[in-house]
Protein backbone atom coordinates (compact mmCIF):
# COMPACT_ATOMS: atom_id res chain seq x y z
CA UNK A 1 0.00 0.00 0.00
CA UNK A 2 1.38 3.21 -0.89
CA UNK A 3 1.18 5.98 1.59
CA UNK A 4 0.52 9.49 1.32
CA UNK A 5 4.74 10.47 1.66
CA UNK A 6 5.43 7.94 -0.61
CA UNK A 7 2.64 9.13 -3.09
CA UNK A 8 4.01 12.95 -2.99
CA UNK A 9 7.56 11.53 -3.57
CA UNK A 10 6.21 9.41 -6.64
CA UNK A 11 4.47 13.24 -7.56
CA UNK A 12 7.10 14.87 -7.25
CA UNK A 13 9.25 12.86 -9.64
CA UNK A 14 6.25 12.51 -12.44
CA UNK A 15 6.14 16.34 -12.11
CA UNK A 16 9.97 17.09 -12.73
CA UNK A 17 10.44 14.75 -15.25
CA UNK A 18 12.23 16.34 -18.01
CA UNK A 19 11.63 19.48 -16.63
CA UNK A 20 14.83 21.57 -15.62
CA UNK A 21 15.25 23.56 -12.45
CA UNK A 22 13.65 23.33 -9.13
CA UNK A 23 11.80 20.31 -7.87
CA UNK A 24 8.41 21.43 -8.59
CA UNK A 25 5.50 21.83 -5.91
CA UNK A 26 2.65 19.57 -6.03
CA UNK A 27 -1.00 18.66 -4.70
CA UNK A 28 -2.78 15.60 -3.54
CA UNK A 29 -6.14 14.26 -3.56
CA UNK A 30 -6.41 11.18 -1.76
CA UNK A 31 -9.33 9.03 -2.34
CA UNK A 32 -10.23 5.04 -2.19
CA UNK A 33 -7.95 3.98 -4.93
CA UNK A 34 -5.14 6.09 -4.53
CA UNK A 35 -4.27 9.90 -4.87
CA UNK A 36 -4.28 12.43 -8.02
CA UNK A 37 -1.75 14.51 -8.10
CA UNK A 38 -1.15 18.09 -9.87
CA UNK A 39 1.86 20.44 -10.18
CA UNK A 40 0.96 23.53 -8.79
CA UNK A 41 2.06 26.67 -10.84
CA UNK A 42 3.46 29.49 -9.02
CA UNK A 43 1.27 32.73 -9.35
CA UNK A 44 2.50 35.69 -11.49
CA UNK A 45 3.62 38.72 -9.94
CA UNK A 46 1.51 41.63 -10.43
CA UNK A 47 2.73 43.92 -12.98
CA UNK A 48 1.79 46.90 -14.99
CA UNK A 49 0.92 47.05 -18.64
CA UNK A 50 -1.12 44.14 -20.31
CA UNK A 51 -1.28 41.04 -18.74
CA UNK A 52 1.32 38.28 -19.61
CA UNK A 53 -0.01 34.77 -20.79
CA UNK A 54 -0.28 31.68 -17.99
CA UNK A 55 2.80 29.95 -17.12
CA UNK A 56 1.14 26.38 -18.09
CA UNK A 57 -2.50 26.01 -19.89
CA UNK A 58 -4.02 22.78 -19.29
CA UNK A 59 -1.31 20.89 -16.99
CA UNK A 60 -2.37 17.12 -16.69
CA UNK A 61 -3.10 15.38 -13.39
CA UNK A 62 -1.62 12.03 -12.69
CA UNK A 63 -3.19 9.21 -10.54
CA UNK A 64 -0.97 7.04 -8.27
CA UNK A 65 -2.99 3.58 -7.55
CA UNK A 66 -3.19 3.40 -3.88
CA UNK A 67 -1.88 -0.93 -4.44
CA UNK A 68 0.80 -0.70 -6.68
CA UNK A 69 2.24 2.68 -6.93
CA UNK A 70 1.74 2.91 -10.91
CA UNK A 71 0.96 6.43 -12.11
CA UNK A 72 -0.97 7.31 -15.13
CA UNK A 73 -1.98 10.47 -16.63
CA UNK A 74 -5.31 12.54 -16.86
CA UNK A 75 -6.87 14.96 -18.20
CA UNK A 76 -6.76 18.58 -16.57
CA UNK A 77 -10.03 18.15 -14.75
CA UNK A 78 -10.75 18.59 -10.86
CA UNK A 79 -9.15 16.22 -8.52
CA UNK A 80 -12.78 14.93 -7.87
CA UNK A 81 -14.25 13.99 -11.54
CA UNK A 82 -10.60 12.33 -11.88
CA UNK A 83 -10.96 9.85 -9.07
CA UNK A 84 -14.54 8.96 -10.21
CA UNK A 85 -12.82 8.42 -14.04
CA UNK A 86 -10.00 6.34 -12.35
CA UNK A 87 -12.56 4.60 -10.67
CA UNK A 88 -14.61 3.45 -13.69
CA UNK A 89 -11.20 2.64 -15.57
CA UNK A 90 -10.41 0.24 -12.55
CA UNK A 91 -13.88 -1.12 -12.92
CA UNK A 92 -13.72 -2.01 -16.66
CA UNK A 93 -10.45 -3.88 -16.44
CA UNK A 94 -10.69 -7.46 -18.17
CA UNK A 95 -13.70 -5.92 -20.17
CA UNK A 96 -11.70 -5.68 -23.13
CA UNK A 97 -8.69 -7.30 -24.41
CA UNK A 98 -6.13 -5.06 -24.06
CA UNK A 99 -5.37 -4.89 -28.37
CA UNK A 100 -9.22 -4.09 -28.56
CA UNK A 101 -9.14 -1.98 -25.05
CA UNK A 102 -6.33 0.06 -26.48
CA UNK A 103 -8.14 1.09 -30.24
CA UNK A 104 -11.09 1.88 -28.03
CA UNK A 105 -9.13 4.73 -26.42
CA UNK A 106 -7.29 5.94 -29.25
CA UNK A 107 -11.20 6.60 -31.17
CA UNK A 108 -12.29 8.25 -27.27
CA UNK A 109 -14.17 5.19 -25.22
CA UNK A 110 -13.80 5.47 -21.71
CA UNK A 111 -15.59 3.75 -18.88
CA UNK A 112 -18.96 5.85 -18.31
CA UNK A 113 -18.73 7.31 -21.63
CA UNK A 114 -21.95 8.85 -22.31
CA UNK A 115 -23.30 10.44 -26.01
CA UNK A 116 -26.88 10.71 -25.45
CA UNK A 117 -27.16 14.43 -26.22
CA UNK A 118 -25.79 13.48 -29.58
CA UNK A 119 -27.91 10.46 -29.74
CA UNK A 120 -30.86 12.48 -29.05
CA UNK A 121 -30.11 14.63 -31.70
CA UNK A 122 -29.60 12.18 -34.24
CA UNK A 123 -32.64 9.88 -33.97
CA UNK A 124 -34.73 13.26 -33.73
CA UNK A 125 -32.73 14.29 -36.91
CA UNK A 126 -33.33 10.89 -38.76
CA UNK A 127 -37.00 10.26 -37.31
CA UNK A 128 -38.74 10.17 -40.38
CA UNK A 129 -35.96 7.17 -41.35
CA UNK A 130 -36.21 5.46 -38.10
CA UNK A 131 -40.11 5.36 -38.20
CA UNK A 132 -41.36 1.90 -37.27
CA UNK A 133 -38.24 0.57 -36.18
CA UNK A 134 -37.77 0.23 -32.66
CA UNK A 135 -35.04 1.52 -30.09
CA UNK A 136 -34.62 -1.61 -27.71
CA UNK A 137 -33.08 -0.62 -24.49
CA UNK A 138 -29.93 -2.55 -25.43
CA UNK A 139 -29.55 -0.83 -28.87
CA UNK A 140 -30.27 2.77 -26.98
CA UNK A 141 -27.27 1.48 -24.75
CA UNK A 142 -25.12 0.74 -27.46
CA UNK A 143 -25.37 3.91 -29.15
CA UNK A 144 -24.99 6.21 -25.40
CA UNK A 145 -21.97 4.12 -24.81
CA UNK A 146 -19.89 3.64 -28.00
CA UNK A 147 -21.87 6.47 -30.04
CA UNK A 148 -19.97 8.60 -32.61
CA UNK A 149 -16.80 6.51 -32.49
CA UNK A 150 -15.06 5.45 -35.45
CA UNK A 151 -13.48 1.99 -34.68
CA UNK A 152 -10.78 0.89 -37.39
CA UNK A 153 -9.96 -3.22 -37.32
CA UNK A 154 -6.66 -4.69 -37.94
CA UNK A 155 -5.14 -5.64 -40.80
CA UNK A 156 -3.68 -9.26 -42.01
CA UNK A 157 -0.53 -8.06 -40.51
CA UNK A 158 -2.02 -7.06 -37.30
CA UNK A 159 -1.36 -3.42 -37.79
CA UNK A 160 -4.12 -0.65 -38.12
CA UNK A 161 -5.77 -0.02 -41.44
CA UNK A 162 -5.75 -3.50 -43.30
CA UNK A 163 -9.46 -4.08 -42.77
CA UNK A 164 -12.45 -2.05 -42.39
CA UNK A 165 -13.48 0.67 -40.32
CA UNK A 166 -16.79 0.60 -38.36
CA UNK A 167 -19.09 3.80 -37.73
CA UNK A 168 -21.16 3.91 -34.65
CA UNK A 169 -24.00 6.32 -35.03
CA UNK A 170 -24.61 9.33 -34.84
CA UNK A 171 -22.23 9.45 -37.92
CA UNK A 172 -21.87 12.33 -40.64
CA UNK A 173 -24.42 12.08 -42.89
CA UNK A 174 -27.77 9.86 -43.44
CA UNK A 175 -29.16 6.63 -41.95
CA UNK A 176 -29.69 3.10 -43.86
CA UNK A 177 -32.45 1.80 -42.65
CA UNK A 178 -34.09 -0.73 -45.93
CA UNK A 179 -31.93 -3.63 -44.60
CA UNK A 180 -32.88 -3.21 -40.83
CA UNK A 181 -36.63 -3.36 -42.70
CA UNK A 182 -35.99 -6.07 -44.28
CA UNK A 183 -34.21 -8.15 -41.52
CA UNK A 184 -37.38 -7.57 -39.45
CA UNK A 185 -39.36 -9.55 -42.11
CA UNK A 186 -37.31 -12.12 -42.71
CA UNK A 187 -36.40 -13.06 -39.19
CA UNK A 188 -39.44 -11.82 -37.45
CA UNK A 189 -36.88 -9.89 -35.08
CA UNK A 190 -37.06 -6.49 -34.47
CA UNK A 191 -33.57 -4.73 -34.88
CA UNK A 192 -32.65 -1.27 -34.78
CA UNK A 193 -29.41 0.81 -36.75
CA UNK A 194 -26.53 1.44 -34.23
CA UNK A 195 -23.82 2.14 -37.35
CA UNK A 196 -22.58 0.98 -40.46
CA UNK A 197 -18.94 -0.64 -41.93
CA UNK A 198 -17.24 -0.14 -44.55
CA UNK A 199 -17.42 -3.69 -45.92
CA UNK A 200 -20.23 -3.37 -48.48
CA UNK A 201 -21.06 -0.82 -46.99
CA UNK A 202 -22.85 -2.93 -44.30
CA UNK A 203 -25.24 -2.14 -41.61
CA UNK A 204 -24.68 -2.58 -38.15
CA UNK A 205 -27.99 -3.58 -36.20
CA UNK A 206 -28.80 -4.52 -32.30
CA UNK A 207 -31.98 -6.42 -31.48
CA UNK A 208 -33.91 -6.77 -28.16
CA UNK A 209 -31.46 -9.33 -26.83
CA UNK A 210 -28.27 -7.29 -27.39
CA UNK A 211 -26.91 -9.17 -30.37
CA UNK A 212 -25.20 -7.46 -33.51
CA UNK A 213 -25.82 -8.67 -36.50
CA UNK A 214 -24.10 -7.16 -39.81
CA UNK A 215 -26.26 -6.30 -43.08
CA UNK A 216 -24.18 -6.97 -45.61
CA UNK A 217 -25.78 -6.91 -49.72
CA UNK A 218 -23.83 -10.81 -49.75
CA UNK A 219 -26.03 -12.25 -46.84
CA UNK A 220 -26.87 -11.35 -42.93
CA UNK A 221 -24.28 -12.14 -40.76
CA UNK A 222 -24.53 -12.49 -36.79
CA UNK A 223 -21.20 -10.59 -35.40
CA UNK A 224 -21.70 -11.15 -31.38
CA UNK A 225 -23.94 -11.76 -28.51
CA UNK A 226 -23.89 -8.48 -27.00
CA UNK A 227 -22.31 -5.30 -28.17
CA UNK A 228 -18.50 -5.80 -26.23
CA UNK A 229 -18.23 -9.34 -28.21
CA UNK A 230 -19.29 -7.32 -31.09
CA UNK A 231 -16.83 -4.79 -31.12
CA UNK A 232 -13.72 -7.42 -30.09
CA UNK A 233 -15.09 -9.20 -33.31
CA UNK A 234 -15.80 -5.79 -35.73
CA UNK A 235 -11.65 -3.97 -34.82
CA UNK A 236 -10.44 -7.94 -35.00
CA UNK A 237 -12.04 -9.16 -37.52
CA UNK A 238 -12.62 -12.96 -38.60
CA UNK A 239 -15.27 -15.50 -39.86
CA UNK A 240 -19.05 -14.10 -38.48
CA UNK A 241 -21.67 -17.26 -38.61
CA UNK A 242 -24.59 -16.27 -41.19
CA UNK A 243 -27.54 -14.79 -39.61
CA UNK A 244 -30.15 -17.93 -40.76
CA UNK A 245 -27.78 -20.19 -39.29
CA UNK A 246 -28.79 -19.21 -35.70
CA UNK A 247 -31.30 -21.08 -33.94
CA UNK A 248 -33.95 -18.13 -33.12
CA UNK A 249 -35.54 -20.01 -30.33
CA UNK A 250 -33.19 -19.52 -28.30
Amino acid sequence: MISREQALAIARQWASAGRPGPEPEVELYEFDLGYVAWRVIPARPITHGPPAPPASTGYPNAVIDRETGDVSQWASLPAQLVAEQYRQHRAAEGRFPPDVRQVLDKAGWRPGRDATAAVNHWMRRFADELTGLECSPAARAALIEFGGLRLPQFGDDDDLGGGFTSFIHPTLGGVATEGAREFVEEFNNPVYPIGNNEDGPSELVVDAQGRVFMLHWADDFFVGPDIDSAIVKLIRGGPMAEASDLDWQT
